[in-house]
Protein backbone atom coordinates (compact mmCIF):
# COMPACT_ATOMS: atom_id res chain seq x y z
CA UNK A 1 0.00 0.00 0.00
CA UNK A 2 1.13 3.54 -0.63
CA UNK A 3 2.64 5.26 2.38
CA UNK A 4 0.96 8.56 3.17
CA UNK A 5 -0.23 10.63 6.11
CA UNK A 6 -2.94 9.47 8.47
CA UNK A 7 -5.21 12.15 7.03
CA UNK A 8 -5.64 10.11 3.86
CA UNK A 9 -6.78 7.00 5.71
CA UNK A 10 -10.11 6.05 4.13
CA UNK A 11 -12.26 3.03 4.89
CA UNK A 12 -13.60 2.84 1.33
CA UNK A 13 -12.18 3.49 -2.12
CA UNK A 14 -12.64 7.23 -2.80
CA UNK A 15 -15.22 7.85 -5.52
CA UNK A 16 -16.34 11.45 -5.74
CA UNK A 17 -17.68 14.10 -8.08
CA UNK A 18 -17.11 17.72 -9.00
CA UNK A 19 -19.73 20.13 -7.71
CA UNK A 20 -20.40 23.56 -9.26
CA UNK A 21 -23.53 24.38 -7.27
CA UNK A 22 -24.13 26.69 -4.32
CA UNK A 23 -26.28 26.43 -1.23
CA UNK A 24 -29.09 28.10 -3.16
CA UNK A 25 -29.32 24.92 -5.25
CA UNK A 26 -28.59 21.98 -2.95
CA UNK A 27 -28.45 21.17 0.74
CA UNK A 28 -28.35 18.22 3.16
CA UNK A 29 -31.17 16.43 1.32
CA UNK A 30 -28.86 16.06 -1.71
CA UNK A 31 -26.61 13.65 0.17
CA UNK A 32 -29.09 10.90 -0.71
CA UNK A 33 -28.13 11.41 -4.37
CA UNK A 34 -24.51 10.73 -3.50
CA UNK A 35 -25.32 7.60 -1.52
CA UNK A 36 -27.54 6.23 -4.28
CA UNK A 37 -24.84 6.92 -6.89
CA UNK A 38 -22.17 5.03 -4.97
CA UNK A 39 -20.09 8.10 -4.09
CA UNK A 40 -17.90 7.94 -0.99
CA UNK A 41 -16.23 11.38 -0.97
CA UNK A 42 -17.87 14.49 -2.39
CA UNK A 43 -17.35 18.19 -2.90
CA UNK A 44 -19.63 20.45 -0.91
CA UNK A 45 -21.60 23.32 -2.41
CA UNK A 46 -19.47 26.43 -2.83
CA UNK A 47 -19.36 28.47 0.37
CA UNK A 48 -19.13 32.26 0.02
CA UNK A 49 -18.29 34.01 3.30
CA UNK A 50 -20.57 36.95 3.96
CA UNK A 51 -23.23 35.52 1.67
CA UNK A 52 -23.75 31.98 2.93
CA UNK A 53 -24.47 31.06 6.54
CA UNK A 54 -21.93 28.75 8.24
CA UNK A 55 -24.89 26.73 9.48
CA UNK A 56 -25.68 25.73 5.90
CA UNK A 57 -22.25 24.13 5.52
CA UNK A 58 -22.44 22.49 8.95
CA UNK A 59 -25.82 20.95 8.13
CA UNK A 60 -24.46 19.61 4.87
CA UNK A 61 -21.42 18.14 6.62
CA UNK A 62 -23.66 16.60 9.28
CA UNK A 63 -25.65 14.84 6.56
CA UNK A 64 -22.42 13.55 5.00
CA UNK A 65 -21.27 12.22 8.36
CA UNK A 66 -24.60 10.47 8.95
CA UNK A 67 -24.32 8.84 5.51
CA UNK A 68 -20.71 7.72 6.03
CA UNK A 69 -19.41 10.05 3.29
CA UNK A 70 -16.31 12.25 3.52
CA UNK A 71 -16.42 15.81 2.22
CA UNK A 72 -14.04 18.13 0.37
CA UNK A 73 -15.04 21.62 1.49
CA UNK A 74 -15.39 24.17 -1.31
CA UNK A 75 -14.75 27.47 0.48
CA UNK A 76 -13.79 30.68 -1.35
CA UNK A 77 -11.17 31.40 1.31
CA UNK A 78 -9.13 28.30 0.43
CA UNK A 79 -8.65 28.48 -3.38
CA UNK A 80 -5.16 29.27 -4.65
CA UNK A 81 -6.42 31.86 -7.13
CA UNK A 82 -7.18 34.36 -4.30
CA UNK A 83 -3.42 34.56 -3.56
CA UNK A 84 -2.98 38.11 -4.91
CA UNK A 85 -6.35 39.32 -3.65
CA UNK A 86 -5.38 38.58 -0.03
CA UNK A 87 -1.84 39.93 -0.23
CA UNK A 88 0.30 36.86 -0.93
CA UNK A 89 1.46 34.08 1.39
CA UNK A 90 0.66 35.73 4.73
CA UNK A 91 -2.80 36.80 3.65
CA UNK A 92 -3.53 33.43 2.12
CA UNK A 93 -2.47 31.62 5.29
CA UNK A 94 -4.86 33.77 7.36
CA UNK A 95 -7.64 33.11 4.86
CA UNK A 96 -7.15 29.34 5.04
CA UNK A 97 -6.92 29.52 8.84
CA UNK A 98 -10.32 31.23 8.95
CA UNK A 99 -11.88 28.51 6.76
CA UNK A 100 -10.31 25.75 8.85
CA UNK A 101 -11.50 27.41 12.06
CA UNK A 102 -15.08 27.36 10.79
CA UNK A 103 -15.22 23.86 9.30
CA UNK A 104 -11.90 22.01 9.60
CA UNK A 105 -12.71 20.09 12.78
CA UNK A 106 -15.94 18.56 11.51
CA UNK A 107 -15.46 14.76 11.42
CA UNK A 108 -16.84 14.50 7.87
CA UNK A 109 -14.21 16.87 6.43
CA UNK A 110 -11.47 15.25 4.36
CA UNK A 111 -9.86 18.51 3.29
CA UNK A 112 -10.44 21.82 1.53
CA UNK A 113 -10.59 22.39 -2.22
CA UNK A 114 -7.42 24.31 -3.12
CA UNK A 115 -8.06 24.74 -6.86
CA UNK A 116 -7.90 23.31 -10.34
CA UNK A 117 -5.50 23.10 -13.30
CA UNK A 118 -2.82 25.68 -12.42
CA UNK A 119 -1.13 27.08 -15.52
CA UNK A 120 2.29 28.69 -15.89
CA UNK A 121 1.17 31.92 -14.22
CA UNK A 122 -0.33 30.15 -11.21
CA UNK A 123 1.67 26.94 -10.76
CA UNK A 124 4.05 28.17 -8.07
CA UNK A 125 1.25 29.83 -6.12
CA UNK A 126 -0.79 26.64 -6.35
CA UNK A 127 2.14 24.59 -5.04
CA UNK A 128 2.70 27.00 -2.15
CA UNK A 129 -1.03 27.04 -1.42
CA UNK A 130 -1.01 23.27 -1.02
CA UNK A 131 1.88 23.53 1.44
CA UNK A 132 0.02 26.20 3.44
CA UNK A 133 -3.04 23.95 3.64
CA UNK A 134 -0.85 21.23 5.15
CA UNK A 135 0.80 23.66 7.58
CA UNK A 136 -2.51 25.07 8.79
CA UNK A 137 -4.39 21.75 8.94
CA UNK A 138 -1.98 18.79 8.98
CA UNK A 139 -4.88 16.50 9.92
CA UNK A 140 -6.60 17.23 6.58
CA UNK A 141 -5.78 16.43 2.94
CA UNK A 142 -6.25 19.37 0.54
CA UNK A 143 -7.70 18.71 -2.90
CA UNK A 144 -5.69 20.23 -5.76
CA UNK A 145 -6.44 18.94 -9.25
CA UNK A 146 -3.81 19.17 -12.00
CA UNK A 147 -4.46 19.28 -15.73
CA UNK A 148 -3.83 16.42 -18.15
CA UNK A 149 -0.40 15.66 -19.55
CA UNK A 150 -0.19 15.61 -23.32
CA UNK A 151 1.04 17.50 -26.38
CA UNK A 152 1.56 21.16 -25.55
CA UNK A 153 0.98 20.91 -21.82
CA UNK A 154 4.61 21.58 -20.89
CA UNK A 155 4.27 25.06 -22.40
CA UNK A 156 0.93 25.49 -20.66
CA UNK A 157 2.41 24.85 -17.19
CA UNK A 158 5.65 26.71 -17.95
CA UNK A 159 8.06 23.78 -17.73
CA UNK A 160 10.33 22.21 -20.33
CA UNK A 161 9.75 18.77 -18.80
CA UNK A 162 6.45 17.70 -17.22
CA UNK A 163 8.33 15.39 -14.87
CA UNK A 164 9.94 18.47 -13.32
CA UNK A 165 6.51 20.09 -12.97
CA UNK A 166 5.18 17.11 -11.02
CA UNK A 167 8.33 16.72 -8.94
CA UNK A 168 8.24 20.41 -7.99
CA UNK A 169 4.60 20.09 -6.96
CA UNK A 170 5.44 17.17 -4.66
CA UNK A 171 8.53 18.85 -3.18
CA UNK A 172 6.93 22.28 -2.69
CA UNK A 173 3.26 21.43 -2.14
CA UNK A 174 3.71 18.37 0.09
CA UNK A 175 0.47 16.77 -1.19
CA UNK A 176 -0.94 13.61 0.34
CA UNK A 177 -1.88 12.38 -3.14
CA UNK A 178 -1.79 13.39 -6.79
CA UNK A 179 -4.99 14.18 -8.69
CA UNK A 180 -5.47 15.07 -12.36
CA UNK A 181 -8.18 15.21 -15.01
CA UNK A 182 -8.18 13.70 -18.48
CA UNK A 183 -11.05 13.38 -21.00
CA UNK A 184 -9.28 12.42 -24.23
CA UNK A 185 -10.47 8.83 -23.80
CA UNK A 186 -13.95 9.94 -24.89
CA UNK A 187 -12.94 11.65 -28.10
CA UNK A 188 -14.46 9.99 -31.20
CA UNK A 189 -13.33 6.44 -31.89
CA UNK A 190 -9.68 5.84 -30.95
CA UNK A 191 -8.55 9.43 -31.51
CA UNK A 192 -7.55 10.22 -27.95
CA UNK A 193 -6.36 6.84 -26.65
CA UNK A 194 -2.63 7.41 -27.16
CA UNK A 195 -2.81 10.68 -25.22
CA UNK A 196 -5.05 9.17 -22.52
CA UNK A 197 -2.72 6.29 -21.77
CA UNK A 198 0.34 8.54 -22.08
CA UNK A 199 -1.25 10.80 -19.46
CA UNK A 200 -1.92 7.81 -17.18
CA UNK A 201 1.69 6.73 -17.53
CA UNK A 202 3.11 10.17 -16.72
CA UNK A 203 1.05 10.46 -13.54
CA UNK A 204 1.31 6.80 -12.53
CA UNK A 205 5.10 6.94 -12.84
CA UNK A 206 5.16 10.11 -10.72
CA UNK A 207 2.95 8.57 -8.04
CA UNK A 208 5.18 5.51 -7.82
CA UNK A 209 8.31 7.67 -7.86
CA UNK A 210 7.06 9.61 -4.83
CA UNK A 211 5.11 6.75 -3.21
CA UNK A 212 1.83 8.68 -3.33
CA UNK A 213 -1.74 7.59 -4.01
CA UNK A 214 -3.14 8.71 -7.35
CA UNK A 215 -6.62 10.03 -8.15
CA UNK A 216 -8.14 10.71 -11.54
CA UNK A 217 -10.95 12.98 -12.71
CA UNK A 218 -12.63 11.02 -15.54
CA UNK A 219 -15.63 12.13 -17.56
CA UNK A 220 -19.30 11.66 -16.67
CA UNK A 221 -20.90 14.18 -19.04
CA UNK A 222 -20.65 14.65 -22.80
CA UNK A 223 -19.59 18.05 -24.14
CA UNK A 224 -17.74 19.62 -27.06
CA UNK A 225 -16.16 16.72 -28.97
CA UNK A 226 -16.31 14.35 -26.01
CA UNK A 227 -18.88 11.57 -26.28
CA UNK A 228 -21.65 11.07 -23.77
CA UNK A 229 -20.52 8.17 -21.57
CA UNK A 230 -22.58 4.99 -21.59
CA UNK A 231 -22.48 2.27 -18.96
CA UNK A 232 -19.79 0.47 -20.99
CA UNK A 233 -17.71 3.66 -21.12
CA UNK A 234 -18.10 4.24 -17.37
CA UNK A 235 -16.91 0.69 -16.69
CA UNK A 236 -14.04 1.14 -19.14
CA UNK A 237 -12.91 4.40 -17.52
CA UNK A 238 -12.98 2.99 -13.98
CA UNK A 239 -11.15 -0.22 -14.77
CA UNK A 240 -8.54 1.13 -17.17
CA UNK A 241 -7.67 3.76 -14.54
CA UNK A 242 -7.51 1.20 -11.73
CA UNK A 243 -5.36 -1.10 -13.85
CA UNK A 244 -2.78 1.68 -14.14
CA UNK A 245 -2.57 2.25 -10.40
CA UNK A 246 -5.28 4.86 -9.81
CA UNK A 247 -6.59 4.70 -6.25
CA UNK A 248 -9.31 7.37 -6.37
CA UNK A 249 -11.91 8.83 -8.76
CA UNK A 250 -13.61 12.24 -8.89
CA UNK A 251 -16.13 12.35 -11.74
CA UNK A 252 -16.58 15.48 -13.86
CA UNK A 253 -19.35 16.33 -13.06
CA UNK A 254 -22.59 15.56 -11.15
CA UNK A 255 -25.10 18.46 -11.29
CA UNK A 256 -25.77 20.40 -14.50
CA UNK A 257 -23.59 23.52 -14.61
CA UNK A 258 -25.22 26.89 -15.06
CA UNK A 259 -25.12 28.17 -17.75
CA UNK A 260 -25.44 24.86 -19.57
CA UNK A 261 -23.05 25.62 -22.42
CA UNK A 262 -22.73 22.37 -24.41
CA UNK A 263 -22.96 19.90 -21.48
CA UNK A 264 -25.31 17.00 -22.18
CA UNK A 265 -27.20 14.69 -19.80
CA UNK A 266 -25.13 14.78 -16.60
CA UNK A 267 -26.18 12.48 -13.73
CA UNK A 268 -28.54 15.23 -12.43
CA UNK A 269 -29.95 17.35 -15.26
CA UNK A 270 -31.17 20.93 -15.62
CA UNK A 271 -34.57 19.89 -14.24
CA UNK A 272 -32.84 18.53 -11.13
CA UNK A 273 -33.91 15.03 -12.11
CA UNK A 274 -31.85 11.85 -12.22
CA UNK A 275 -30.98 10.81 -15.77
CA UNK A 276 -30.01 7.56 -17.43
CA UNK A 277 -26.43 8.71 -16.87
CA UNK A 278 -27.10 8.62 -13.11
CA UNK A 279 -28.33 5.03 -13.32
CA UNK A 280 -25.34 3.86 -15.37
CA UNK A 281 -22.82 5.67 -13.18
CA UNK A 282 -24.49 4.39 -10.01
CA UNK A 283 -24.35 0.77 -11.15
CA UNK A 284 -20.70 1.00 -12.19
CA UNK A 285 -19.63 2.81 -9.00
CA UNK A 286 -21.49 0.47 -6.65
CA UNK A 287 -20.36 -2.66 -8.48
CA UNK A 288 -16.74 -1.53 -8.36
CA UNK A 289 -17.03 -0.85 -4.62
CA UNK A 290 -18.36 -4.36 -4.01
CA UNK A 291 -16.09 -6.17 -6.42
CA UNK A 292 -12.56 -4.91 -7.04
CA UNK A 293 -12.14 -1.77 -4.95
CA UNK A 294 -11.71 -3.37 -1.49
CA UNK A 295 -8.79 -5.45 -2.75
CA UNK A 296 -7.21 -2.93 -5.12
CA UNK A 297 -7.02 -0.16 -2.52
CA UNK A 298 -4.65 -2.38 -0.53
CA UNK A 299 -2.37 -3.36 -3.42
CA UNK A 300 0.71 -1.69 -4.89
CA UNK A 301 1.20 -1.56 -8.64
CA UNK A 302 4.29 -3.35 -9.95
CA UNK A 303 3.96 -3.51 -13.74
CA UNK A 304 1.51 -2.72 -16.55
CA UNK A 305 1.54 -4.35 -20.00
CA UNK A 306 -0.69 -3.90 -23.05
CA UNK A 307 -1.61 -6.72 -25.42
CA UNK A 308 -3.05 -6.26 -28.89
CA UNK A 309 -3.21 -2.48 -29.16
CA UNK A 310 -0.31 -0.88 -27.26
CA UNK A 311 -0.79 2.71 -26.12
CA UNK A 312 0.90 5.49 -24.21
CA UNK A 313 4.43 4.11 -24.10
CA UNK A 314 3.51 1.03 -22.07
CA UNK A 315 5.43 -2.18 -22.85
CA UNK A 316 3.83 -5.01 -24.78
CA UNK A 317 2.98 -8.13 -22.82
CA UNK A 318 4.89 -10.56 -25.02
CA UNK A 319 7.91 -11.91 -23.14
CA UNK A 320 7.91 -9.18 -20.48
CA UNK A 321 5.69 -10.51 -17.70
CA UNK A 322 7.00 -12.91 -15.06
CA UNK A 323 3.46 -14.00 -14.23
CA UNK A 324 1.61 -14.20 -17.57
CA UNK A 325 3.11 -16.18 -20.43
CA UNK A 326 0.69 -14.97 -23.08
CA UNK A 327 -3.00 -14.27 -23.75
CA UNK A 328 -5.01 -15.46 -26.72
CA UNK A 329 -8.01 -13.62 -28.12
CA UNK A 330 -8.99 -10.79 -30.39
CA UNK A 331 -9.46 -8.18 -27.65
CA UNK A 332 -6.95 -5.48 -26.79
CA UNK A 333 -6.04 -6.07 -23.14
CA UNK A 334 -4.36 -4.44 -20.16
CA UNK A 335 -2.45 -6.77 -17.85
CA UNK A 336 -1.42 -5.30 -14.51
CA UNK A 337 0.71 -6.89 -11.81
CA UNK A 338 0.24 -5.94 -8.16
CA UNK A 339 1.53 -7.02 -4.77
CA UNK A 340 -0.14 -6.87 -1.36
CA UNK A 341 1.58 -6.04 1.94
CA UNK A 342 2.46 -9.73 2.34
CA UNK A 343 4.25 -9.73 -1.01
CA UNK A 344 1.65 -11.94 -2.70
CA UNK A 345 1.13 -11.55 -6.46
CA UNK A 346 -2.09 -10.32 -8.08
CA UNK A 347 -2.88 -9.90 -11.77
CA UNK A 348 -5.67 -7.74 -13.21
CA UNK A 349 -6.81 -8.37 -16.78
CA UNK A 350 -8.95 -5.63 -18.38
CA UNK A 351 -10.72 -5.63 -21.72
CA UNK A 352 -9.37 -2.47 -23.35
CA UNK A 353 -12.12 -2.38 -25.98
CA UNK A 354 -14.84 0.21 -25.39
CA UNK A 355 -17.36 -1.71 -27.51
CA UNK A 356 -16.65 -5.46 -27.85
CA UNK A 357 -17.11 -8.62 -25.77
CA UNK A 358 -14.86 -11.64 -26.18
CA UNK A 359 -13.07 -14.40 -24.33
CA UNK A 360 -9.45 -13.95 -23.25
CA UNK A 361 -7.47 -17.15 -22.71
CA UNK A 362 -4.70 -16.48 -20.20
CA UNK A 363 -1.75 -18.84 -20.07
CA UNK A 364 0.05 -18.37 -16.78
CA UNK A 365 3.81 -18.65 -16.54
CA UNK A 366 4.72 -21.86 -14.75
CA UNK A 367 2.06 -23.80 -12.85
CA UNK A 368 0.79 -21.48 -10.12
CA UNK A 369 -2.33 -21.88 -8.04
CA UNK A 370 -4.75 -19.30 -9.40
CA UNK A 371 -7.49 -17.75 -7.26
CA UNK A 372 -10.25 -15.57 -8.67
CA UNK A 373 -11.31 -12.45 -6.70
CA UNK A 374 -15.08 -12.22 -6.90
CA UNK A 375 -17.98 -10.25 -5.49
CA UNK A 376 -17.41 -8.78 -2.01
CA UNK A 377 -13.79 -10.03 -1.97
CA UNK A 378 -14.82 -13.68 -2.25
CA UNK A 379 -11.76 -15.67 -3.30
CA UNK A 380 -12.00 -19.10 -4.89
CA UNK A 381 -9.95 -21.28 -7.19
CA UNK A 382 -10.13 -19.95 -10.73
CA UNK A 383 -11.97 -22.15 -13.17
CA UNK A 384 -9.44 -23.84 -15.44
CA UNK A 385 -9.75 -23.37 -19.18
CA UNK A 386 -9.27 -26.44 -21.41
CA UNK A 387 -9.12 -26.31 -25.17
CA UNK A 388 -11.26 -29.40 -25.66
CA UNK A 389 -13.70 -31.17 -23.37
CA UNK A 390 -11.91 -34.45 -24.07
CA UNK A 391 -8.80 -33.00 -22.43
CA UNK A 392 -10.56 -32.07 -19.17
CA UNK A 393 -8.88 -33.73 -16.19
CA UNK A 394 -5.78 -34.84 -18.10
CA UNK A 395 -2.37 -33.94 -16.62
CA UNK A 396 -0.87 -30.83 -18.20
CA UNK A 397 1.94 -28.37 -17.67
CA UNK A 398 -0.28 -25.51 -18.90
CA UNK A 399 -2.37 -23.51 -16.46
CA UNK A 400 -4.95 -21.48 -18.36
CA UNK A 401 -7.90 -19.31 -17.42
CA UNK A 402 -10.52 -18.14 -19.93
CA UNK A 403 -12.74 -15.27 -18.73
CA UNK A 404 -15.33 -13.66 -20.97
CA UNK A 405 -14.96 -9.90 -20.79
CA UNK A 406 -17.44 -7.12 -21.46
CA UNK A 407 -16.12 -3.72 -22.63
CA UNK A 408 -13.84 -2.44 -19.88
CA UNK A 409 -14.47 -5.47 -17.65
CA UNK A 410 -11.75 -6.36 -15.16
CA UNK A 411 -10.97 -9.78 -13.74
CA UNK A 412 -8.61 -9.97 -10.77
CA UNK A 413 -6.56 -13.01 -9.72
CA UNK A 414 -4.21 -13.89 -6.91
CA UNK A 415 -1.35 -16.24 -7.81
CA UNK A 416 0.40 -18.59 -5.44
CA UNK A 417 3.42 -20.77 -6.14
CA UNK A 418 2.83 -24.49 -5.63
CA UNK A 419 4.70 -25.99 -2.70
Amino acid sequence: MHTTSASLSLSRFPIGCWNYTGFDKIGPESVKDYVDCGLTIVQTPRYKPGTDRPEAMISFLDACQDAGIRAIVCDDRAYFWIWDQVGGADGYRKSVEAAVKDFGDHPAVFGFHAGDEPDAALAQRAFQSSAIHKEVAPHLSPFLNLGPYGPGTCDWVGYEDYIDFLDDYVHIGKPDYLCFDVYWQLLPEDEGLEDYFGCLKMYSDAARRHNLPLWITPLSVGHYRYRRPTEDLFRWQVNTAAAHGLTGLCWFFFYMRDPHDNYQVPPIDEHWERTETFEWLSRVNRSFLKWHAPVLMNLSLENVFHAGDVWGGYPELAGNSKLVDHIEGRLPLIISEFKDVQGRDYVAVVNNSQTDNDQAVIRWRGTPLVFHIGWEEKEEGARAYVRDEADRGKPTDEIMTGPWLAPGQMELYRLENRQ
